[in-house]
């Protein structure tokens, strides 16, 4: 899961800061995976709490992720959609291979979660995305000075 919030360093935070400082961002178009808010995963831990509460714990590993897999490119293009009516500009966004973007550590090109045996084991469904990330960038956005 590609975990983001408003808090804390994460893509979307950076997507918005450099929205400020370039006019155009490269960003990775062959990765995929799960945009995940923060905020939704602490949602799904406290319904897991409140079954282990009741006595009703269900032991095991579990995936969790954001309903919809995306490339990263994908998600960047998402987070300037949401966010143009709040900035002064939007870069323009253009994909690159992993390969024309080396990094020190080895990224995974598809991080997709397979979510089901939390829903089936608590009845927790994967929340769209798109619906966190627009309250994440709106809370981000008004704690951020625009230049």
């Amino acid at each position: 899961a590609w975990v983001f919030g408003a808090h804390g360093a994460n893509f979307v935070k950076t997507m918005l800061r450099l929205a400020a400082e370039r006019p155009v961002l490269r960003v990775v178009v062959d990765q995929r995976g799960c945009p995940t808010a923060a905020a939704d995963i602490a949602a799904a831990l406290t319904v897991i709490a409140g079954h282990i509460e009741k006595g009703e714990a269900k032991w095991g590993t579990y995936h969790f992720a954001g309903a919809g897999a995306t490339s990263w490119h994908d998600f960047a293009e998402a987070i300037f959609e949401l966010a143009a009516p709040l900035l002064a500009a939007c870069p323009q966004v253009e994909p690159i291979t992993t390969d024309q973007y080396p990094t020190p550590a080895q990224r995974p090109m598809n991080s997709v979660l397979d979510c089901r045996k939390i829903e089936a084991a608590f009845g927790i469904a994967q929340p769209p995305w798109r619906v966190g990330l627009a309250s994440v960038i709106r809370e981000v956005l008004d704690t951020t000075p625009q230049k």
